[in-house]
C-alpha cells in the first residue's frame, strides 16, 4: 500500500518550478542616440538589478531545479565586466538600454543554462525590462 504523502510527494516531485537569483551591480552609461544637450546623451550611472529566472523540474537527486552555485559561476564573471564601467565599451552593449542590456544577459547565458526561462533588468525606484523567448 502507497501512503497519500509518497503520492503527493511523487506529483510535487513532476510539477515544474522556476527558480530565480538577483544580482547587483553599477554601471555608467549614456545614449548615443540623444544628443550631448540631451540628460540621455551624457554619461550618467545607475544602480541596476538583474534577476535570472531557470525552469526546470527538481532533479531526484538533489531535489532542487539547479544549484546556485552553477548560477553563481556563469552570471558573476559577466557582473565582473560590467560592474563599475561604462556600458558603452562593452561589445553587444554599444546602445545601453534596459532591453539591450537583458538580451545581452540572456545570450551570454543561455548557451551555458538551456533551461533559462527569463532575463530581468530593474533600475530599482524605477523600472525595467524584462526578456524571454
Amino acid at each position: 500500500m502507497v501512503s497519500k504523502f509518497s503520492n503527493t510527494q511523487n506529483t510535487k516531485d513532476k510539477l515544474t518550478l522556476i527558480l530565480f537569483k538577483t544580482y547587483f551591480f553599477e554601471s555608467a552609461h549614456y545614449m548615443p542616440t540623444f544628443s550631448k544637450k540631451h540628460s540621455y546623451g551624457n554619461i550618467h550611472g545607475h544602480t541596476f538589478e538583474i534577476t535570472v529566472f531557470v525552469k526546470g523540474k527538481k532533479t531526484p537527486s538533489k531535489g532542487w531545479v539547479m544549484d546556485f552555485k552553477k548560477i553563481d559561476a556563469i552570471v558573476n564573471p559577466l557582473i565582473k565586466k560590467i560592474d563599475h564601467k561604462l556600458l558603452n565599451d562593452v561589445k553587444g552593449l554599444e546602445n545601453p538600454t534596459s532591453e539591450n542590456i537583458a538580451i545581452w544577459f540572456w545570450n551570454n547565458i543561455k548557451k551555458k543554462i538551456p533551461n533559462l526561462k527569463e532575463i530581468e533588468i530593474n533600475r530599482p525606484r524605477v523600472g525595467g525590462c524584462s526578456y524571454s523567448e
